[in-house]
């Protein structure tokens, strides 16, 4: 069974907080990989408001605990229900496992703490499959900041890919975080900035709407410089390696008095800066995007003026961007299974090469 390939679900709802990508796949957790197929299930809109008001108050105060538990419970009850229809025609006899990361709404690295919502009982008592879940915890325990925990898989698909090194791989959800890939393929990796989370926060804020759709709003508008820089020397881009961020580092507040389309490019071209960047620190030949900031046309642009070699999407080299992170955590699930490492002194900062997750 440790040598065979496994069939994994990976459950994933990231920083944006818009719902449940739920992908199934086939690997052996080393090079062996098939994506089967990936299911994006949206969140009813009040659980996404009962999240984000969660989210904002421990912004405030860590004394929103109380809350998590009624929180969870609706994460959990809509996690169930897009379970059951992504596997209604499978056999769950041939399911090895469920790898189920869970909902963030915290995550603080310097305190060891990394807070997912979903409660793992309840789905293993629905489906009466092995679940790994709290892949976060023992990373963060051995001294290292418990994100990003995907470039291994990053590493698989540029590898398979056969991209020229040194490449870099970013994933753009509410979070960047970036992959790279040197000459030797050695793994770096970190969070470079925010990703859509401030865009998708300002524009509800202004427009009652999701998130700019295509970037059309942000075409539409002109970078305020002065606020573009001050952003751009934050003190988290000082540190250069092994750092990781919360959604609520960066704020809205400075964009506030910018006209709205202004504010959406000003946005934009902060998280497009970041990245590129990143990138180019390393050589890259080529610069990888997959996530949701992906198809923003403005960021995109932004990114193909700044970085040096070649941009591509994920879906340029048939990767389907929208779902590179839940088929991760089916991977991680696959490795967890098999006691293989899923973060790395160069990923994380941990302290040694470890494995993560706790199986059910």
């Amino acid at each position: 069974m440790i040598n065979s390939k496994f069939l994994a679900v990976g459950v994933m709802s990231g920083t944006s907080m818009d719902g449940i990508d739920i992908s199934l796949i086939s690997s052996d957790g080393k090079k062996s990989y098939k994506h089967i197929k990936s299911k994006f299930y949206s969140y009813k809109q009040s659980t996404k408001t009962i999240l984000l008001r969660l989210v904002d108050s421990f912004a405030v105060s860590k004394h929103s605990i109380a809350h998590i538990s009624s929180a969870e419970e609706l994460v959990t009850f809509e996690y169930i229900a897009a379970l059951k229809n992504f596997l209604k025609t499978e056999n769950l006899l041939k399911i090895d496992l469920i790898a189920l990361h869970g909902q963030t709404i915290f995550h603080d690295p310097i305190n060891k703490s990394s807070i997912q919502l979903c409660d793992e009982v309840k789905i293993k008592g629905s489906f009466k499959l092995p679940i790994v879940n709290n892949f976060r915890q023992k990373d963060l325990s051995l001294g290292g900041q418990g994100a990003p925990l995907t470039p291994i898989f990053h590493k698989l698909l540029m590898l398979e890919k056969k991209i020229t090194l040194p490449v870099c791989f970013v994933n753009i959800g509410g979070i960047s975080n970036i992959t790279a890939l040197d000459n030797q393929g050695h793994i770096y990796a970190y969070d470079t900035g925010p990703g859509m989370c401030l865009l998708d926060q300002y524009i509800s804020q202004k427009k009652k709407i999701n998130f700019d759709k295509g970037g059309k709003h942000s075409l539409k508008g002109n970078v305020n410089l002065t606020i573009l820089n001050k952003l751009m020397s934050d003190k988290y881009f000082n540190k250069k390696k092994n750092k990781s961020l919360d959604r609520n580092y960066f704020s809205v507040h400075p964009f506030m008095k910018l006209n709205f389309n202004d504010a959406c490019s000003t946005i934009s071209a902060f998280t497009a800066f970041t990245i590129t960047r990143e990138a180019n620190r390393f050589n890259a030949q080529h610069l990888i995007v997959s996530g949701g900031g992906s198809k923003n046309k403005y960021v995109i642009n932004l990114m193909k003026e700044t970085f040096k070699g070649k941009l591509l999407t994920a879906d340029n080299i048939n990767l389907n961007s929208d779902f590179i992170e839940s088929q991760a955590f089916a991977y991680l699930g696959i490795r967890r299974i098999k006691n293989l490492p899923i973060s790395f002194p160069s990923t994380t900062g941990v302290k040694y090469s470890v494995t993560g997750g706790k199986v059910n």
